[in-house]
């Protein structure tokens, strides 16, 4: 049987918007997590090691409860598959 809520286009993240969405999005996180965590994600994006400080996050976030909304999960897996990409 075929759902007929609403649709949403998902469109993939272009390199030059990875930084700043990836900022963002940690913003959002930072209140929900440890503070040396989040300094140790920053400094990692601040030096250019997007990939490490996502895959920190990652863990963090493997190891806490944090409660988030769909879009906030979605802009979470769509931000590892740009970096990875990106990454090569």
């Amino acid at each position: 049987m075929a759902k007929h809520g609403p649709t949403y286009r998902i469109d993939p993240i272009g390199p030059d918007e990875i930084e700043p969405r990836f900022a963002a999005l940690l913003d959002q996180l930072a209140p929900l997590l440890a503070p040396d965590d989040v300094a140790s994600i920053r400094a990692l994006a601040a030096s250019g090691s997007l990939r490490d400080a996502y895959d920190q996050l990652d863990a963090v976030t493997n190891h806490v409860t944090v409660p988030v909304d769909t879009s906030m999960l979605v802009e979470l897996v769509l931000l590892g598959q740009a970096i990875r990409s990106a990454a090569g």
